[in-house]
């Protein structure tokens, strides 16, 4: 996490250190981002910017906590919904949201992206633990969808969560850079998620 000595500096130099890193991740993995390139691009000096961070990995974890931040604090209105809604109407308008959040915030999304596909041993701790706020997330969801009876007590949780996020995962990322129209493609998520909808829900006793 960032140094006292970022948050010392003016508002609009914060930013600008922000905004460089936030495309140079965006652009590409970890792995593969420059701490050089970013320093150059936000005009100081390569020094200046360990007084502010321990290095390329402190400054990249500070990202991705404001970039998934910002997510939750998109996604919030959703959340407060959750008690209200059945468990395939919360599912279909969250991944409607996260589409427009890709949508409105594209440097963003990358930089998800981009975590999640990263192949550096060093964040694969990070990664993980991520990945389990996510999955106890939708787990909650299900949970809900479990207690109203909307889905079968027989299905593996597991699997849903599995076949959820790869579906969710091609209708945000495959078209998060498309010219679709807003409405058609949140239909087309409707459409979708009834597909996975008819397979979870109680079968009637024959």
């Amino acid at each position: 996490m960032p140094k006292p000595t970022f948050f010392n500096l003016p508002k609009e130099r914060r930013h600008l250190i922000f905004r460089h890193a936030l495309e140079e991740f965006a652009q590409f993995p970890y792995e593969q981002a420059s701490l050089s390139a970013i320093v150059s691009k936000a005009n100081i000096a390569k020094g200046s910017m360990y007084q502010y961070f321990s290095g390329k990995k402190d400054l990249y974890m500070y990202l991705i906590t404001e970039v998934y931040g910002q997510k939750r604090e998109f996604l919030q209105p959703l959340w407060e919904q959750k008690e209200k809604l059945d468990f395939f109407k919360l599912a279909s308008l969250y991944y409607q949201r996260s589409w427009h959040f890709a949508r409105q915030y594209p440097l963003h999304h990358r930089v998800t992206v981009n975590f999640w596909d990263s192949k550096d041993a060093s964040l694969r701790e990070e990664i993980l633990r991520k990945k389990e706020i996510r999955i106890s997330e939708f787990s909650e969801m299900l949970e809900l969808g479990l207690q109203s009876g909307a889905v079968s007590p027989d299905i593996n949780k597991d699997a849903v969560w599995f076949v959820y996020h790869a579906v969710a995962k091609a209708l945000v990322d495959n078209f998060a850079d498309s010219d679709v129209n807003a409405e058609s493609h949140e239909a087309y998520i409707d459409s979708v998620l009834a597909v996975l909808e008819l397979g979870l829900r109680p079968r009637k006793e024959q």
